[in-house]
């Protein structure tokens, strides 16, 4: 494994347990590294190390949601909200499957949508442009569905993938309960953006 990798994946496990404070010379030792100027020397400022964090993740997987869509397109699904929830939760499932707690990501997603963006960083660099089209067809497939919806579900997401990531972590959780929550995920995720809007919060939007 590269240097550069080792501290992406050493800051990905300390913004996730400690926050985005963390010294950048601790991210550099916990890689093995000796020279405290480690990290700057590969990512200049803890930003441009967010933003490499970002981007080694999201790449793939944006990369796989972005042919999930596709697929969606060619077979028309891509009006079926259950379809397009699919879409949206499975890349991350499957990261988190894959990787059996070894990854820190969705802790890492869940860190930063508690604490927000960094000072430094867009909005537009956390934004794949897979869940931008998803949202954009979200929305289309469920006439007057307020974007915030997509906020809860979206938070939702995170946090019950983090805790599986979490969970894979401990010697009693196996992969059968972990598939039986992201199964049960789905129907969850789906259930944020169908359910019916409270009237009270309805007449206030309006």
């Amino acid at each position: 494994m590269s240097t550069r990798t080792e501290i992406l994946l050493s800051a990905e496990r300390l913004f996730s347990e400690r926050g985005f404070d963390v010294p950048l010379r601790e991210i550099g030792a916990a890689a093995g590294q000796r020279n405290n100027s480690a990290v700057q020397y590969h990512f200049g400022t803890r930003e441009g190390l967010i933003t490499a964090l970002l981007d080694h993740r999201r790449t793939p997987l944006n990369a796989r949601r972005m042919e999930l869509v596709t697929a969606l397109r060619e077979s028309g699904r891509a009006s079926a909200p259950p379809a397009l929830i699919d879409a949206y939760v499975r890349p991350l499932a499957e990261h988190v499957h894959e990787h059996r707690g070894r990854s820190w990501y969705l802790r890492f997603l869940q860190r930063l949508s508690h604490s927000g963006l960094p000072s430094g960083l867009q909005t537009g660099e956390a934004y794949p442009e897979g869940i931008a089209i998803l949202d954009d067809l979200l929305l289309g497939a469920l006439p007057g569905l307020p974007r915030w919806r997509l906020e809860v579900m979206s938070l939702h997401v995170v946090a019950v993938l983090a805790q599986v990531e979490q969970r894979y972590m401990e010697s009693g959780f196996g992969e059968d309960e972990a598939h039986e929550r992201t199964a049960d995920l789905y129907a969850t995720a789906l259930a944020v953006l169908t359910a019916p809007a409270n009237a009270d919060s309805a007449a206030g939007d309006a």
